[in-house]
């Protein structure tokens, strides 16, 4: 991915009301957030701490800018893992009106998918782009549900040294990883299995997440090959290396989900499908035009020193893995990948995990048949 500049940090915005009850004496909700995120109940406390030290500064500011705004939109809070060309979208339906037209005053904030889902599960933030650790804390009995997906298909390219021209050329190479057993390891071994490699005829490096660490790996020989997103496949090409493939090609198995709480998909059901009829607007946009979805969000990324000609490639490279039409509902045969792929596989479970456990995605099937039947009627 292209370098990032400074994100909005957790602090930087009010806690709501509703989850001050998290700060009670004996109350131990945050441990079991800190359970079923992965984190320390320690840091979830520090985490909540925080807010209540910001809250009526912050939340006075909020209100005069709702206020001279539009004083009946409902604020509410999207949270992205990471400010990437993988969540231009949601920037792109901030910038549109999209989330205004839909009478929500949006606020997008980046927070790193276990933290976002203890966020999500305090009142902090509203809708979460940190679907894998959610799906995974829902699957340990935290309330939350998926409830659509950006892509049909992983983003990831598998790039590599020039020498390096097939499947067939991994076998005895080392491959840079993030973790063992990642989405993305596994991925890339089914790759090179469909050449003929097996699993076992590939070295694997654990570098961590930071694509720039692991295609300078590439470039200094500690390893021959190595996945990218879409913008890091530009820095890796500038930087001399090639593509072997678009891993996205090799199954659809959707990718990039948002999660909400079980309480908003009971109670505020009508607020779910305005946010989703607005992020899905965002992302067709995207899709149909890629330049002035670049233009819209080149300053929220904040992606360092990448000129937009390079965003530019990068945004057409992401937009691979979109399906035509409406996106947002993967398909039967994705939802089974996924469940496999990404949930069974990875926690070591043996029995199948029932798709209604993890998602609620009836609200984005109505979404879709409302937009396709508002893409079919004649314009005046």
């Amino acid at each position: 991915m292209f370098k990032l500049g400074r994100a909005k940090s957790l602090s930087s915005f009010p806690r709501k009301r509703e989850s001050s009850a998290f700060l009670n004496p004996g109350f131990r909700l945050a441990s079991a957030i800190a359970d079923l995120a992965g984190m320390t109940p320690i840091l979830v406390k520090n985490y909540l701490r925080k807010h209540q030290r910001r809250l009526r500064a912050i939340t006075f500011a909020t209100f005069i800018v709702v206020t001279g705004a539009d004083a009946h939109a409902e604020k509410i809070r999207t949270a992205i893992p990471q400010a990437n060309l993988n969540y231009l979208s949601v920037y792109v339906a901030d910038g549109k009106g999209f989330f205004r037209e839909e009478g929500l005053d949006n606020e997008t904030v980046v927070i790193s998918g276990p933290l976002s889902i203890a966020a999500l599960l305090s009142g902090d933030v509203d809708f979460s782009g940190a679907g894998g650790s959610g799906m995974r804390a829902a699957l340990k009995g935290a309330p939350v549900k998926g409830i659509m997906f950006q892509t049909d298909r992983v983003t990831f390219y598998l790039v590599a040294d020039p020498s390096i021209k097939n499947a067939a050329d991994l076998k005895g190479k080392k491959i840079a990883i993030g973790s063992p057993g990642d989405t993305q390891d596994r991925i890339m071994t089914m790759f090179a299995e469909r050449g003929g490699v097996s699993a076992k005829d590939i070295t694997r490096i654990s570098m961590g997440a930071d694509t720039n660490t692991r295609v300078m790996a590439l470039k200094t020989g500690a390893a021959q090959a190595t996945t990218v997103d879409p913008g890091g496949l530009v820095f890796a090409q500038k930087e001399g290396l090639h593509s072997l493939g678009f891993l996205g090609d090799l199954f659809p198995m959707p990718f990039q989900g948002f999660v909400t709480t079980e309480k908003k998909l009971r109670e505020n059901p009508g607020q779910i499908k305005r946010w989703l009829r607005a992020a899905i607007r965002g992302l067709m946009f995207v899709r149909e035009r890629p330049e002035e979805s670049v233009d819209l969000g080149i300053k929220k990324l904040q992606l360092g020193n990448a000129t937009r000609a390079m965003i530019v490639e990068g945004t057409k490279n992401y937009l691979r893995a979109v399906s035509q039409g409406v996106p947002g509902l993967p398909s039967a045969e994705g939802i089974k990948n996924f469940l496999e792929y990404d949930i069974k596989i990875p926690m070591q479970l043996k029995e199948d995990v029932p798709p209604e456990r993890l998602l609620s995605l009836q609200l984005v099937e109505e979404v879709k048949k409302e937009l396709e039947t508002a893409q079919r009627r004649p314009s005046r």
